[in-house]
C-alpha cells in the first residue's frame, strides 16, 4: 500500500516538528504573511527563519497553500449558488402555481394594462433569475421597444380579454398545471350586456 501524497503545506519528510510547527504560523498569517512576523510570535531571530524558511520552501509552499484556498473558496461559493438557485426556482414554482389559481378567478375586463403587465412580469423574472438567465426586458416590451403598457392599451377589450387568457395559459404551463379551460366565460364578450362588463371603473357613477 502506498503512503499517502505529502502536499506541500503539510509537513514534509524529515521536516523537524518545531520548523514544521514555525512553517504553519507562517503559512496561516494569510497573504501579508512576513518571517519577521513570525519572529515577533515566537520571539526568535529573524535571521534564524529566514534559514529555516529557505531551508524547507516557506514561500512557495505557503503559495500553494493560497492557491487550494482558493480553489476550495470558489468551490464552495459555486456550491452556494446552486443551492441558491434551486431554493429561488422552488420559491417561482410555488409563486407560480398561488398566481395560477388567482389569475383564474379574475376578471380581464376589469385589469388595467398596468396590472397585466405587472402579472407578467410576476409570473416570468424570478424564473429566470433562479435559472441564471440575465434579468431581461426583453419579453417585456412591446415591438417599438417600448413597456407592454403601452402596447396593451392600444388593444380593444376583446384583445385584452384574449391576451390574459393567453398569459394565464403560459402562467399554467410554467406551473405544471392545466391551462384554464375554453368554457369559461369571456369576461370581455357578455352578447346581452353589449360590451357593458368592459366598462373601466373611471366609467361608474
Amino acid at each position: 500500500m502506498s503512503e499517502p501524497e505529502v502536499l506541500a503545506w503539510d509537513r514534509q519528510h524529515s521536516e523537524p516538528e518545531r520548523a514544521y510547527g514555525y512553517f504553519a504560523l507562517y503559512r496561516d498569517l494569510g497573504r501579508t504573511r512576513t518571517v519577521a512576523k513570525v519572529a515577533e510570535q515566537v520571539n526568535k531571530s529573524r535571521d534564524y527563519l529566514h534559514k529555516l524558511a529557505t531551508r524547507w520552501k516557506w514561500v512557495q509552499r505557503a503559495s500553494a497553500w493560497d492557491r487550494e484556498e482558493d480553489r476550495l473558496y470558489a468551490e464552495g461559493l459555486a456550491e452556494q449558488r446552486r443551492d441558491m438557485a434551486r431554493r429561488h426556482a422552488r420559491i417561482a414554482s410555488a409563486l407560480q402555481g398561488k398566481l395560477v389559481t388567482r389569475l383564474q378567478n379574475l376578471d380581464a375586463a376589469k385589469l388595467t394594462p398596468g396590472d397585466i403587465a405587472r402579472w407578467l412580469e410576476v409570473s416570468t423574472r424570478v424564473e429566470r433569475l433562479a435559472l441564471g438567465l440575465p434579468d431581461s426586458t426583453t419579453a417585456h416590451t412591446g415591438p417599438d421597444g417600448g413597456p407592454i403598457r403601452a402596447e396593451v392599451e392600444s388593444m380593444s377589450e376583446q384583445q385584452r380579454a384574449d391576451f390574459f387568457r393567453a398569459l394565464m395559459a403560459e402562467a399554467a404551463a410554467r406551473a405544471g398545471q392545466a391551462a384554464p379551460g375554453a368554457e369559461q366565460r369571456d369576461p370581455a364578450g357578455d352578447d346581452d350586456e353589449d360590451g357593458e362588463a368592459a366598462d373601466g371603473p373611471e366609467e361608474q357613477g
